[in-house]
């Protein structure tokens, strides 16, 4: 199920969005997309889970093991949201999700 393309920006920034984020999930709760900064034109898959528990997503790009990206899965069906992006040296920074609207046209194509 697709759960849409976001926008991000670190929170308290007044800077149009570079990093956008599209993101799906399965069932299982296995979450899976793509990440694309504008700034550098570089596309990156992104892999990670839905805790059960928890009720937290959690994903980072593919093959690495950080920054790790998390927040509430009730958050990823709201227009806009925060989440969490942990570092590998313990930093974390806040950022705002916020939801793009599919173009006219393009509903059911994915």
């Amino acid at each position: 199920m697709s759960l849409g393309v976001f926008a991000l920006t670190q929170v308290d920034q007044q800077v149009q969005p570079t990093i956008y984020l599209q993101l799906a999930v399965s069932k299982q709760g296995v979450i899976a997309g793509t990440v694309h900064n504008t700034a550098t034109d570089k596309t990156n898959s992104v892999e990670g889970m839905v805790d059960q528990a928890s009720q937290r997503a959690a994903w980072v790009v593919t093959g690495k093991t950080s920054p790790i990206m998390e927040t509430g899965i009730a958050n990823l069906t709201k227009d806009d949201a925060s989440a969490l992006l942990h570092f590998a040296d313990g930093q974390t920074q806040q950022w705002d999700m916020t939801r793009l609207e599919e173009p006219e046209g393009e509903q059911g194509t994915q």
